[in-house]
């Protein structure tokens, strides 16, 4: 009889065994996905305030502008990497509308489009005295990140009346 009861006590504590082990497994399972939403939203985090803050420096660039000649030339200036096409050209010759594209890698760096994880597109536009601009930060799978769309009045000059 007794060799009975000690087989029960030993499947027992078997039993409670598998049952922590289970427990423990599906509790490490629920943590490493918490672990891994927690990595995936840091990233998107981190590309959205880098889309933030370099189409905010554009618009700061924009806004010093005279025309969109001028703008040109002093986004050349400051992003030479910068792809530019649709009229605009390096030297600043352009017609009322020019499109740049700007690339950057899985750390933010500037780079080349071909090598590129990020891709911020300018379309600026001119009409009168008015600068539009419209910056679109996105991945290269075309998913956009952030948007901004800003219009700048372009200050008359005295120089400007007599033309």
């Amino acid at each position: 009889m007794k060799h009975r009861s000690r087989a029960r006590s030993s499947s027992l504590f078997l039993m409670e065994l598998i049952l922590a082990i289970l427990f423990f497994s599906v509790a490490s399972a629920v943590c490493v996905q918490i672990f891994v939403t927690s990595h995936m939203l840091s990233n998107d985090s981190r590309a959205l305030n880098h889309g933030v803050n370099e189409c905010a420096n554009l618009a700061e660039i924009i806004d010093t502008a005279d025309g969109i000649e001028d703008c040109l030339l002093l986004l050349k200036k400051t992003y030479p990497g910068g792809t530019f096409s649709n009229g605009g050209s390096a030297d600043g010759e352009t017609g009322s509308e020019a499109d740049l594209l700007f690339g950057y890698d899985d750390n933010f760096s500037a780079c080349g489009e071909e090598s590129s994880s990020y891709i911020l597109s300018l379309h600026l536009s001119q009409e009168d005295y008015t600068l539009t601009a419209r910056m679109d930060f996105s991945e290269t799978s075309g998913e956009s990140i952030y948007q901004l769309e800003t219009k700048y009045h372009i200050a008359r000059r005295i120089s400007d009346e007599t033309k």
